[in-house]
């Protein structure tokens, strides 16, 4: 069944992966700009494509992704959805990996300075063959595609007027303008316009072995 949109619903989505036999997860915010037939369809399949095609055949086959769950928290908060449809979808990449907590990272920038109008993306399963000592190898195939995957999340989710139909924005969510309980308070959402990799390996200390995601 289809879930339309109107303008300015607001949605989180949860991409979640396994590596050594935890939960990996990346968090999204999105702002519906137009009326939308089917979020379903216009977001999460736009989103796993850009996954599917840019960082499976590069990232380490000691990673997965499982399934993306996906809900509205603005203006009312939803029901949650979970996305499964073709996964998972395993690393078609080198098995010698660097460790969980390794990441690397997508720096979201929106037009407004401050801390509350920015955020990072981190994504792990970095095959040791696509680093040299503390940053990756720019000219490794897993760098080209780091870099294709930001330009997939700015042509599917980054707009400019005149808008059309069925268009969503990747956000940044301040939960210090917006609010931290659901349903989250418009406010928060500020539209992201540029998504860079970054050269050096970033960390992300949760998703050590035992420690979650």
């Amino acid at each position: 069944m289809a879930t339309p949109a109107a303008t300015n619903d607001c949605w989180q989505v949860r991409v979640q992966g396994r590596m050594e036999g935890q939960v990996t997860e990346n968090v999204l915010h999105f702002r519906t700009l137009s009326d939308t037939d089917d979020i379903e369809t216009r977001l999460i399949v736009v989103l796993l494509n850009c996954f599917v095609t840019h960082l499976i055949p590069v990232i380490t086959s000691a990673w997965q992704l499982e399934r993306i769950v996906w809900k509205q928290v603005t203006p009312v908060l939803g029901v949650e959805h979970v996305y499964t449809t073709g996964l998972p979808a395993v690393g078609a990449g080198n098995a010698a990996a660097l460790p969980s907590f390794n990441s690397a990272v997508l720096s979201l920038r929106s037009l407004l300075g401050g801390r509350s109008h920015r955020g990072r993306m981190y994504i792990c399963g970095i095959p040791e063959a696509a680093t040299i000592n503390s940053a990756f190898d720019t000219g490794n195939a897993y760098w080209t595609a780091l870099v294709n995957f930001a330009a997939c999340l700015v042509t599917g989710f980054v707009f400019h007027d005149p808008v059309g139909p069925n268009h969503q924005q990747l956000s940044v969510y301040s939960r210090k303008i917006g609010g931290a309980t659901f349903p989250y308070g418009l406010s928060g959402f500020t539209a992201v316009e540029t998504v860079n990799p970054v050269v050096q390996i970033g960390t992300t200390r949760s998703r050590k072995v035992g420690r979650g995601e």
